[in-house]
């Protein structure tokens, strides 16, 4: 079959001629813009959810000043709470005021920084610490009185104007029946400004 014999062919059957080239027209431009209309798409979708984006935050921006200036207020005084960790007295301060408030006596009080982890095996907890708003530090210390007065003395800790929470505990009672007291030996982690 040669070149001769097919343009015969078309030539009498002009029609499959005229329809075979509309098919591979459209086909071309079919495949050509196949892919634009993806594109397209996909920029709509995108658009909708900028646009979609920007009505909520409209809708929710209203008093977005107020707002922004009650939580710079809430942050000082949520800085003003954190404990100094250079600051060792006036975190001490602290303690013995409410052994003053509680009725309580504290013995053995002591500031410990927690260090960054090292090592291998620590390499997220460190990681952690690093990124870490704030600083831990840890208080040991020893409290002797009643029940009642250690038992209000944790809750004046934890309810306190420090970020404070109890670590650990041990308490024991007194050495004799007649003496009422008991002595906790407790751990008390408090947040203090990273420096």
């Amino acid at each position: 079959m040669s070149l001769m014999t097919v343009l015969k062919y078309l030539k009498k059957n002009y029609v499959i001629a005229i329809s075979g080239a509309v098919v591979v027209l459209c086909s071309v431009v079919f495949f050509i813009r196949d892919d634009q209309i993806r594109r397209r798409s996909a920029d709509y979708d995108d658009l909708d959810i900028r646009r979609t984006r920007i009505l909520k935050n409209m809708k929710y921006g209203v008093g977005l000043k107020d707002d922004l200036e009650e939580v710079k207020s809430m942050m000082k005084e949520a800085e003003s709470r954190l404990f100094l960790p250079d600051d060792l007295a006036g975190n001490q301060r602290y303690f013995y005021q409410i052994e003053r408030a509680s009725g309580v006596t504290i013995s053995n009080l002591q500031q410990i920084i927690k260090p960054i982890p090292t090592g291998k095996n620590s390499k997220q907890e460190r990681k952690k610490a690093m990124k870490a708003t704030f600083k831990p530090i840890l208080y040991d210390m020893s409290v002797t009185g009643t029940y009642m007065d250690v038992l209000g003395f944790l809750r004046e800790i934890e309810g306190g104007r420090a970020f404070a929470t109890i670590d650990s505990f041990a308490m024991s009672g007194g050495k004799g029946e007649a003496d009422s007291s008991v002595t906790m030996r407790l751990t008390v982690e408090v947040l203090g400004r990273k420096i």
